[in-house]
């Protein structure tokens, strides 16, 4: 689903073109899916453990490849709003489901490389639309305002078969979100061990808030793999007080993952990185045409390569350091029950980290000017940026209970969207028709938006480290 946002990046001046757009209209496509993501999301998180994540994913994914052939057939801006609009549902539903499954079906020591497999699909999604349009254009094998509909009808048409290979699995049991295992997500809920029994049991209908039953014990979920559901199978409830307490059932769920204070700072800080990649993704191949002076043909293949490059070793990277780092963490004969707190903490070192060398790294390579000082520079500040995908997506699935574990996700990728790569073009398309087209000035200043991950995830560090040793000294009582 991020293929195509490679794609509109670079037909962006044309489609600027042919509509006759302002950098406000046009950055205003970049961030049109959000309102289909903020409409989808709170469905695909709510019901992904009432129905077969499969299903939900297989839905989605056709509304995206109905959405970006609407792109390429579009007739005019309002109709090429409507369907970037439409393509936000596509990742609702991978962003809410996808993760939790990848958890569930990866070894206990590989799960973060696992996780770092789907993630590395971001900017290799970003980077192959780059790459695709660019070669495409260079080929010259057509000419005028088709040129860039084609690549669009030519990628939603193509995923349909994945569609019905992803819903011929949705009877597939294995692929369902499990109440126990080994490595529970209810056994870690929030940073305090006492909050954390109580969203646990609270989600499982055994405590009364206010006075009143937060949920009945059949509303919420039975173990979908149990005898009782039918391999997977759960009945929809069907009267008037089954509603009212699943209504309350999403209450609670949203309570339980707004308590939990590192996953809100994670969040935070994610949405602050989001808002820098995001903007620079959309607008980079102008920016390296109009900064740097490059050609459209050199400026899309040096971009979309950087993008590639950086993004598959990052993202790869992060997750096999933050596997390693746990392994190590777990010494011969530490308690398993311990494992969440300590890989949490040492999740929140790579980010801290990370966050922390990569802002200069990216100030001083737009602040060059020049391609040999660019390319390396933001080479290496976006490998620090892509390290973080990891180890922010994996905690995130870990300090959340199977329950609410969807739901975080999708609250997530909406904070992302919504105060980061969704307004983040449109800011950046009108800080450039008021600027004159000021590339440098305008990228110097969104760069130092990375200021504000090193602010949330710092605290966030020291908040896993006191929850580690706090857990070190109960488990030793």
């Amino acid at each position: 689903t991020y293929l195509d946002r490679g794609i509109i990046s670079t037909y962006l001046a044309d489609i600027q073109d042919d509509y006759n757009l302002s950098g406000l209209q046009a950055g205003t496509l970049a961030g049109a899916y959000m309102v289909g993501y903020v409409a989808a999301s709170p469905v695909f998180a709510h019901y992904g453990s009432s129905y077969h994540p499969m299903t939900l994913i297989a839905a989605g994914l056709l509304v995206w490849s109905l959405a970006v052939v609407g792109t390429g057939i579009s007739a005019e801006y309002g109709t090429i709003l409507i369907a970037r609009t439409f393509t936000g549902v596509g990742e609702a539903s991978f962003a809410c489901l996808a993760p939790p499954l990848i958890d569930l079906k990866a070894p206990a020591d590989k799960k973060s490389l696992w996780m770092a497999i789907f993630y590395i699909n971001i900017p290799v999604g970003y980077a192959m639309g780059y790459l695709l349009a660019g070669q495409w254009e260079s080929s010259h094998a057509v000419h005028g305002t088709v040129i860039w509909r084609i690549p669009f009808i030519f990628v939603g048409v193509v995923l349909i078969p994945f569609v019905a290979y992803v819903f011929s699995k949705r009877s597939d049991g294995s692929l369902h979100y499990q109440k126990k295992r080994k490595l529970s997500n209810a056994d870690s809920v929030t940073s305090s061990a006492d909050l954390k029994e109580y969203d646990e049991s609270l989600l499982n209908g055994e405590k009364e808030d206010e006075g009143e039953r937060v949920m009945e014990s059949d509303t919420y979920l039975a173990d979908p793999l149990s005898p009782e559901s039918h391999r997977g199978e759960i009945k929809a409830m069907r009267t008037s007080s089954a509603h009212k307490s699943q209504g309350k059932t999403f209450k609670q769920k949203l309570k339980v993952v707004l308590n939990n204070r590192i996953y809100v700072l994670i969040v935070l800080g994610y949405a602050a990185q989001t808002f820098v990649v995001g903007g620079f993704a959309y607008w980079g191949i102008e920016y390296v045409e109009g900064a740097l002076h490059l050609d459209e043909s050199t400026a899309t293949l040096s971009f979309g390569g950087l993008t590639v490059l950086t993004g598959v070793l990052g993202t790869a990277s992060g997750g096999i350091l933050l596997d390693y780092l746990r392994k190590r963490a777990m010494r011969p004969g530490t308690d398993p029950s311990l494992e969440i707190s300590i890989a949490t903490e040492k999740a929140m070192m790579v980010l801290a980290v990370c966050s922390v060398l990569s802002l200069p790294c990216v100030v001083i390579g737009i602040g060059t000017n020049t391609p040999a000082g660019f390319f390396p520079m933001t080479g290496i500040g976006q490998f620090l940026i892509f390290m973080c995908l990891t180890p922010i997506n994996s905690t995130i699935v870990w300090i959340t209970p199977y329950q609410v574990a969807p739901l975080a996700l999708a609250i997530s990728v909406l904070c992302n969207h919504m105060l980061g790569d969704a307004i983040s073009p449109i800011l950046i398309g009108e800080v450039l028709d008021s600027t004159n087209r000021d590339w440098r000035t305008t990228f110097v200043l969104v760069a130092f938006w990375l200021l504000w991950p090193i602010l949330c995830w710092v605290p966030a560090w020291y908040f896993a480290r006191k929850d580690l040793r706090k857990a070190e000294s109960a488990n030793r009582i």
